[in-house]
């Protein structure tokens, strides 16, 4: 009789399983466990990097180790191909290709300095790293209380599963770490089945397929978007024909047009006014032609005698 009376308050212990939400600092944090390692330390290195990316290029990529409730699958990696594709159709890429595991290596640990040489010895040009954290919250509805039937357990979907999985890329220089672009993107999968049969891996499942397609979108955004303003190369002008050395001139002294080719004598011009008063000499004026005696030659100076009738 005593069992009955407390029954009650069993099935409110049942039913307040309610949710209690994404804790989304943590999953961040966990995506910054420090699995890769920055060789490059020192600001000013960093600053002294230069992009030198040019299209189309090969991209490896390398997808962090599973976690510990989750792994990647062929269905997630036949995602990352379909956008792979399309950036081998659009001309952005000549190959996408995965970092082979036995260069890289399987540790959650690993130097992004070796992963980069990994993908050096593959000839890419590019890396691209992928993490991702997942993080499920499970409560339970009205109809749990079919439970304390064991044949309601497994029939009547008393449980939920809601998760959320987070995904952050990363693409740098495989030659000098160079980072070109940073990609993040999330999904949340949620599924109500039976309290005896609920799994987390099922819901963390559908929120990294919906993470995938939502992180494939960005990377074709982001390598768009690179293409199509590539790094400018420098450029060497070679000088056409000979090059002349200018004259140095006096500091706001009025030079003036040359005389043009005729056989009118020139006027010698008005002397200028140089700062602090000082007039510029007569060699700043052109030379006085003499219509005479060297109509087409300058005048030295010297009138030649003219000839006698």
């Amino acid at each position: 009789m005593r069992a009955w009376k407390k029954s009650p308050l069993f099935l409110l212990v049942l039913l307040c399983g309610c949710t209690t939400g994404f804790d989304r600092a943590a999953l961040e944090e966990r995506l910054k466990d420090g699995s890769i390692q920055m060789p490059d330390s020192s600001i000013a290195e960093a600053r002294g990097l230069k992009p030198q990316l040019r299209f189309p290029c090969r991209i490896a990529v390398y997808l962090q180790p599973d976690g510990h409730d989750w792994r990647w699958t062929p269905e997630d990696k036949a995602v990352m191909e379909s956008w792979a594709e399309t950036l081998r159709k659009e001309k952005i890429a000549t190959d996408v290709f995965p970092l082979p595991e036995m260069l890289a290596g399987k540790s959650s640990k690993s130097d992004l300095k070796d992963l980069r040489l990994a993908a050096a010895k593959c000839g890419a040009d590019v890396l691209l790293v992928i993490n991702g954290a997942a993080q499920t919250d499970s409560y339970k509805n009205f109809a749990a209380v079919f439970n304390l039937t064991l044949v309601g357990g497994y029939v009547i979907p008393g449980s939920h599963k809601d998760s959320l999985f987070m995904l952050e890329g990363v693409l740098l220089d495989v030659d000098n770490s160079y980072i070109y672009t940073g990609m993040q993107a999330e999904g949340v999968g949620k599924i109500v089945r039976p309290t005896f049969v609920i799994e987390d891996k099922d819901s963390i499942a559908l929120a990294k397929t919906k993470a995938l397609t939502q992180f494939g979108d960005e990377v074709l955004k982001r390598m768009r978007r690179l293409a199509a303003n590539p790094v400018p190369t420098p450029t060497i002008s070679v000088p056409v024909g000979p090059t002349r050395t200018a004259e140095p001139t006096a500091v706001n002294a009025v030079r003036p047009a040359p005389a043009p080719v005729s056989d009118v004598p020139a006027i010698k011009p008005t002397p200028s006014l140089l700062p602090g008063g000082i007039f510029a000499t007569g060699a700043d004026a052109p030379p006085r032609r003499d219509p005479i005696n060297n109509a087409g030659g300058v005048m030295t100076g010297i009138t030649a005698p003219r000839p006698n009738p």
